[in-house]
């Protein structure tokens, strides 16, 4: 099926966005008949996510599960899901990651991918179905894509690698889960908002009315990062939501947003690899500050809604945050690699 050419699948971020990322380097490699290699930044994105692909990978589909970024040096004691304060990008000086992204509001940096033949994808999955072979390298954003060849093989990948399936097909079940993303951007005012993707914490008033308008009153349950926190938010705005007592467990978290009959989300990777799996269930996600994608009809079960976010006075920002002991532990650190590329 493959000639010698592979194609390069460049990923960073969470657990969720590395799965995206994964789906991606899946259908890229069917639909151009090439082999994959995953290349893998786990400081990229200004917070330190660990790698948890490679219990999903063969030997042969791994390039670089560590790969460094330029001008930072990274040192012991990093934790999971936080800031990175050594980061060039929180630096004012001059250094490769800034001028990187001052590159990408300008026309610029497409011509420069082009050249070295790669395809960011930008979120958007009609980048990833038009992809030429010209190109060797793609890039994210991932887009939360809907394929049942796809689907069928990242079901095997996680029963091989002894994980409960969220992409096998489940029947929906009546109760209503809030996805709610807190982290990392409870950082938001004191960093650059490359950082985050969003503006800021989505504003629980704006689920308190969506709640109001479909009536739900009964079985309504909060998934967050940080749960106990993201309780007493929805309490502020009158919702009473449920937690689930899972140590962090982000893959029992996703199968049980995944059988949900209404699921609330947002821009998170979470949110949108959930809405997949609630899609195929036959539930219905409602999705806050995503753009929907409008030439890919695969989720007709979703409505997409304009975000509102808390003013940065909100209590809930903070730069120095503390997650709970709990957060992340699906992770396994891995010893940082100290060099500078």
């Amino acid at each position: 099926m493959f000639g010698s050419r592979s194609l390069t699948v460049k990923i960073a971020g969470g657990s969720t966005a590395q799965v995206l990322g994964l789906m991606s380097g899946i259908y890229a490699s069917r639909k151009l008949k090439i082999p994959f290699k995953i290349k893998y930044y786990p400081y990229s994105t200004g917070t330190y996510w660990p790698c948890i692909l490679e219990q999903f990978l063969e030997e042969n589909e791994i390039l670089n599960l560590t790969t460094p970024t330029r001008g930072l040096k990274a040192g012991q004691g990093l934790e999971i899901g936080k800031i990175i304060s050594s980061h060039p990008l929180l630096k004012k000086r001059i250094s490769f990651e800034r001028i990187i992204r001052s590159l990408r509001s300008t026309k610029i940096l497409p011509v420069l991918e082009m050249l070295r033949r790669e395809k960011a994808l930008h979120a958007q999955p009609i980048r990833l179905i038009k992809l030429k072979s010209f190109y060797l390298t793609i890039s994210g954003g991932f887009p939360n894509l809907n394929d049942e060849a796809v689907n069928k093989e990242m079901h095997r990948r996680f029963l091989k690698a002894g994980i409960e399936s969220p992409f096998e097909k489940k029947f929906s079940e009546t109760y209503t889960v809030i996805h709610f993303r807190i982290g990392d951007k409870r950082a938001i005012p004191w960093i650059p908002s490359e950082f985050t993707g969003e503006p800021g914490i989505i504003d629980p008033k704006l689920i308190a009315d969506l709640v109001c308008q479909l009536n739900l009153k009964e079985r309504i349950f909060v998934v967050s990062d940080e749960p106990e926190f993201a309780k007493q938010l929805l309490s502020d705005v009158g919702i009473s939501a449920q937690t689930r007592n899972n140590k962090g467990d982000i893959w029992e978290d996703i199968n049980f947003m995944a059988k949900a009959n209404i699921f609330i989300g947002s821009h998170s990777t979470v949110s949108r690899l959930v809405n997949i799996f609630v899609e195929n269930n036959g539930g219905h996600s409602y999705l806050i500050n995503v753009e929907p994608n409008l030439k890919y009809d695969k989720f007709p079960n979703t409505t997409y809604l304009k975000g509102k976010f808390l003013p940065f006075d909100h209590r809930a920002y903070k730069l120095d945050f503390i997650l709970p002991k709990s957060s992340h532990s699906s992770y396994k650190a891995v010893p940082p690699s100290n060099s500078v590329e």
